[in-house]
């Protein structure tokens, strides 16, 4: 689990932080500059934040602090299947946020409420699924 803090907060936080400021911000300005009622409120390490005629919408990118958190989690409890799952979940949503955005910006402002869910929603999934497998794991341990 150490050895996962410290990728995540040497390596893969920085290189977040550049691909936000660097790649994606830039390129969703651009892609908001023929609209007026869509702006970037925000920006982090590893997000984006846009706001409208709906709520703010976070977006994160994929592989970020709660992947790593969990995956610790998963390793520890040997949950291989769920280290796929959750990995190949992590890679889809390179593109589903990427059309997600791009959709609010054309006026899909409903799907705003569906990934502001989907935040909160698949954080908390993982998160539990990976302590459950922990404490199993930690059961039959103990036996």
């Amino acid at each position: 689990m150490a050895g996962i803090s410290f990728l995540y907060i040497g390596i893969i936080r920085p290189t977040q932080s550049i691909i936000i400021h660097k790649w994606v911000a830039p390129h969703f300005e651009s892609q908001l500059s023929g609209t007026t009622d869509i702006a970037i409120v925000s920006t982090d390490a590893d997000q984006i934040e846009i706001a409208g005629h709906f709520p703010k919408t976070k977006f994160e990118l994929p592989f970020n602090g709660w992947f790593w958190l969990t995956l610790g989690l998963f390793l520890t409890s040997k949950f291989d299947r769920m280290i796929r799952i959750m990995t190949y979940y992590h890679l889809a949503l390179f593109a589903v946020l990427y059309l997600g955005m791009i959709l609010i910006i054309n006026g899909w402002s409903w799907l705003a409420y569906l990934f502001a869910i989907h935040e909160h929603v698949y954080k908390v999934l993982f998160l539990v699924m990976g302590l459950l497998g922990l404490k199993t794991s930690t059961r039959y341990k103990l036996l």
